[in-house]
């Protein structure tokens, strides 16, 4: 939770802690309180497991890693992004199972728009630079998008700005003498400049602009 600092994790499948919820285990990156505040994770379901309903004060997002993440409002299958706005709340469950990336109480007050984007309403941009990118959401300078390098190469320096957040979802992220993985979860403090070098075909989850004004 300390957010002028820099750092990286591997994904490690021994860190999956309990929930208060059977068959839900989840994986935590940033977490304020236990069951409370800022909190950022991975969240897996067993089939036919559920979540009972509960508020989101400040917000939730998830991105469906894995199989179908279902509430009272729609499936969302592998590749779905969704924002609930804060003051909301939902029942999730899952029938076959499922992983998602969640990140809680994170919104800005006056951002209180609703967000389902499904993997068939993707529409992605393909840059100057040799990558893609696929828009997710952006507020008050705060972008989130998902990126596709299919020849790898450099992280594009101009995302440092305001501070970086990566999830890897598919390839590697290579910093000096560290390989980041499936599922690792790298955060870089405002102003700081990483060297990212990404392998061919990787895929990332990304946030910038968020933790400029963070301590």
């Amino acid at each position: 939770m300390n957010f002028s600092q820099s750092l990286a994790l591997h994904y490690d499948a021994n860190h999956w802690q309990p929930s208060p919820a059977a068959g839900v285990w989840r994986y935590p990156l940033e977490r304020e309180q236990a069951e409370s505040g800022h909190v950022t994770s991975l969240v897996r379901f067993a089939p036919n497991s559920h979540f009972p309903e509960h508020l989101h004060p400040l917000g939730e997002e998830f991105w469906v890693l894995e199989g179908i993440f279902s509430d009272e409002n729609g499936d969302y299958p592998a590749g779905s992004y969704v924002r609930h706005p804060p003051g909301s709340r939902h029942r999730s469950f899952t029938d076959g199972g499922c992983t998602i990336f969640v990140k809680l109480n994170q919104f800005s007050p006056d951002d209180g728009k609703w967000l389902k984007m499904l993997p068939e309403q993707e529409l992605w941009i393909t840059g100057h630079k040799g990558y893609r990118r696929l828009p997710l959401h952006q507020h008050n300078g705060v972008h989130t998008s998902v990126l596709h390098f299919p020849q790898g190469g450099l992280f594009p320096a101009c995302c440092y700005k305001g501070g970086l957040e990566l999830l890897v979802l598919e390839g590697s992220v290579i910093e000096g003498s560290e390989t980041y993985e499936h599922l690792s979860w790298l955060r870089f403090a405002a102003g700081s400049e990483p060297n990212l070098q990404l392998a061919p075909d990787t895929k990332l989850w990304v946030r910038t602009g968020h933790l400029a004004n963070l301590t």
